[in-house]
């Protein structure tokens, strides 16, 4: 390697250290839009569950798809404002981007397979609740990977909440009540710091 495309590299990787000092998170946005319908649909399956919605439990899923088809049309409304402004192609910010995309690729996988599984008959209802704490164990691992690379206290917080809400949530993963109690852990591990990171952001 040269001098030249020594000094270059180093360049480029001081930029984008500064990049991922300086430049704030942009997605807080969409993910305060997403853990809020998520925190409304895991209020709504528990209120089905327990009686209080005059609705069958196999049609549960119902929930969920009016969820994710608002949430997928909002997210492209928002993301193609997000798109615009200055910072989102930072280092940091496509951290951010695959983090939660991935997160959203393989939940979906989970979902769908469980959906199939139960329609061919190898798992039982039950099967569903486990799409919860698996969902809290894929934002852990999220926010600690942005942790890690930011440092802020909120994501650690978040972190902290989603691994906490994985025990409570596989602990009472056959218990109906599961689901008001994800959707308060959810604020605390997912709109709570999305609101925090939407207001450093200054949006």
């Amino acid at each position: 390697m040269t001098n030249e495309a020594l000094r270059n590299d180093l360049e480029y990787a001081s930029r984008i250290a500064r990049e991922g000092e300086a430049t704030p998170l942009l997605g807080g946005e969409i993910g305060f839009m997403w853990t809020s319908l998520a925190t409304i649909a895991l209020m709504l399956h528990g209120a089905v569950l327990a009686g209080w919605i005059d609705m069958d439990v196999s049609l549960t899923g119902l929930i969920w798809l009016v969820y994710g088809v608002i949430g997928t049309v909002l997210s492209i409304v928002l993301g193609r404002r997000l798109s615009t402004r200055a910072g989102v192609k930072s280092f940091a910010n496509r951290v951010s981007e695959a983090c939660w995309f991935s997160m959203g690729v393989i939940i979906t996988i989970v979902a769908v397979t469980v959906v199939v599984s139960y329609m061919a008959g190898k798992v039982d209802l039950s099967a569903f609740n486990f799409i919860v704490p698996t969902a809290f164990a894929l934002s852990a691992a999220a926010y600690t990977t942005l942790a890690r690379l930011m440092g802020h206290g909120y994501l650690l917080f978040a972190a902290m909440a989603s691994a906490i809400s994985v025990a409570v949530t596989l602990y009472m993963v056959v218990d109906p009540a599961m689901y008001f109690v994800a959707g308060l852990l959810l604020i605390f591990a997912g709109v709570l710091p999305s609101f925090i990171e939407l207001r450093r952001a200054g949006a």
